[in-house]
């Protein structure tokens, strides 16, 4: 869902059609806004219609966000956590998903899915460079994905090999076709060979050589990164900026502060709060919902209280979601008890969800084992998640008998977790949407996933994944199937739909915030500031 304020508008474009033996899309040319300035008058009225601003360049555009590079700026065939707003200046991949569900050409043009699905085959586009001058072509994108197969990423685990033919094609062999792919594909960023060769990975980690539209200019760590305008950047007359600076404040209010004192162009984050008092004062907002609020128990784990059903039946039950929302969601949050948000057309609308009642929460502990309760702990992102909400959710538990210690990690601490396992307690962090569900489910919750080892997650579930998966596009329908599943095994808890909001000050313009796919995404290649 997209919310809209102060004249900012994001246009949810239809989605593409890939529909079809052997389709093909292919890119638009990049086009340059214009100012157009109507008066008609007829019949004594007179009619204006709005200027559209033209795009002007130069200057820097300042941005506070919140949440640090976790462990490269440049060197992504390893786990880790997801990158934040500066990824997009410096890199791009050879599709770019839409919120909307369409799918974006970028260092692509087009790409044919082969009539027997065994097959993407992509036409790179010719003249574009790297950072450091190196040509981009068919060698260097075959590169790129053979160094993610061999490091086993998630995002090529269904690419049996990748050809280079000719120099401007790229055809990648699949092990099995599923709808996600171009989704998968997409998070696979190009970086320079050249680079590589001469420096090593270790180099690139913290001096990333992409072919986005700006360019590394140097980092402080947890404090600032700036890039700056790529005179040899292939959309001709692109970006508009001189340069780019994102700096991290973890605290909102301080951000907040920071950004209304002119220390910054824009301020991104993820408290309904500042977002509505920032709104309220008459800044231009843009906010959608990037995702859920959920906890994650270590059913994995057989000594664990939480591997029983009833026990995480019980919990479901204890939590008086709508109050919460109400509490602490400033209008901006939503109750969900699935994994995906209420405008999705995969929401499973008569789902039997477990509504607030805190004396079936008791019958369902005591039927499990636990007639005087338990003690078990919350770990909560520090960095990024409501803490007055994880509190809110430990007094709802203590009220039917359940202990939850609260444990607050910083954010490495808690990708630790993440990637490696907890036990007897429930992480409370988000968990992404997407227009293709099935590619956020695959992302984190199949068995061939890398995060959340300590979730038991079960063969049938696995299934239903698949098969919702299989199918040419994105069928809704299968998708249910899959969600209705998770919520009878209440394999994890989703409590509430989270907002991510970007504020701007009037000068900054057509950002593409949370166009594309993820929290994180813009456009700086179309951003532009009024001198």
């Amino acid at each position: 869902m997209k919310t809209l304020y102060v004249g900012l508008v994001i246009i949810l474009l239809g989605i593409l059609v890939l529909g079809g033996c052997g389709s093909k899309t292919a890119a638009p040319p990049p086009t340059t806004a214009a100012a157009v300035t109507t008066t008609s008058q007829q019949a004594g009225s007179t009619t204006t219609t709005a200027v559209q601003p033209k795009p002007q360049y130069g200057g820097t555009l300042r941005i506070i966000d919140d949440r640090p590079p976790g462990g490269t700026l440049g060197w992504f065939a390893e786990p880790g956590p997801p990158s934040g707003m500066w990824y997009f200046t410096m890199f791009e991949g050879l599709v770019r998903p839409q919120y909307s569900g369409e799918i974006k050409p970028l260092l692509a043009s087009g790409w044919v899915i082969a009539n027997d699905l065994t097959s993407v085959t992509f036409t790179l586009r010719e003249n574009v460079k790297f950072h450091d001058g190196s040509d981009f072509d068919a060698a260097a994108a075959k590169w790129n994905f053979d160094v993610f197969i061999s490091a086993k990423m998630a995002s090529v685990k269904d690419v049996s090999s990748v050809e280079a033919i000719g120099n401007y094609t790229l055809k990648v062999n699949l092990k099995q076709y599923y709808n996600t792919v171009l989704y998968s594909l997409s998070s696979v960023p190009m970086v320079s060979k050249v680079s590589f060769d001469a420096k090593g990975k270790d180099w690139l980690r913290w001096n990333p050589v992409g072919t986005g539209p700006f360019k590394f200019v140097s980092y402080t760590p947890d404090t600032v990164i700036k890039a700056a305008r790529f005179a040899g950047y292939w959309q001709t007359g692109r970006p508009y900026l001189e340069a780019v600076e994102v700096s991290w404040v973890a605290d909102p209010m301080t951000a907040a502060a920071s950004f209304e004192a002119g220390e910054a162009d824009a301020v991104t984050g993820n408290s309904p709060q500042i977002m509505n008092d920032l709104k309220r004062k008459g800044h231009a907002i843009i906010t959608g919902f990037t995702g859920a609020i959920t906890l994650i128990p270590d059913s994995k784990n057989t000594d664990s209280p939480l591997a029983k059903l009833k026990v995480r039946q019980a919990i479901d039950y204890a939590i008086d979601r709508e109050a919460l929302v109400k509490a602490k969601g400033y209008g901006m949050w939503a109750t969900t008890y699935q994994f995906a948000a209420p405008d999705a057309s995969a929401y499973v609308t008569n789902l039997n969800v477990r509504k607030y009642d805190p004396e079936k929460a008791r019958q369902l502990l005591a039927e499990a084992g636990y007639p005087n309760g338990l003690t078990m702990t919350l770990f909560g992102d520090g960095s990024s998640t409501d803490k007055d909400s994880v509190v809110a959710i430990q007094g709802f538990l203590s009220k039917v008998g359940i202990t939850a210690k609260l444990d607050w990690l910083d954010y490495m601490g808690f990708v630790k977790y993440v990637m490696g396992g907890w036990t007897n307690g429930m992480l409370v962090c988000a968990n992404g949407f997407a227009p293709n569900l099935n590619s956020a489910a695959d992302f984190v919750w199949s068995q061939t996933a890398m995060f959340f080892p300590s979730v038991a997650k079960t063969d049938e579930m696995e299934k239903l994944l698949i098969a919702a998966k299989a199918p040419r596009d994105y069928d809704p329908a299968f998708v249910k199937i899959y969600l209705q599943k998770m919520h009878d095994d209440a394999m994890f808890l989703p409590i509430y739909c989270i907002i991510r909001g970007m504020a701007a000050n009037p000068k900054v313009h057509d950002t593409g915030y949370l166009q594309g796919y993820g929290p994180y995404t813009w456009n700086p290649v179309e951003a532009w500031k009024s001198q």
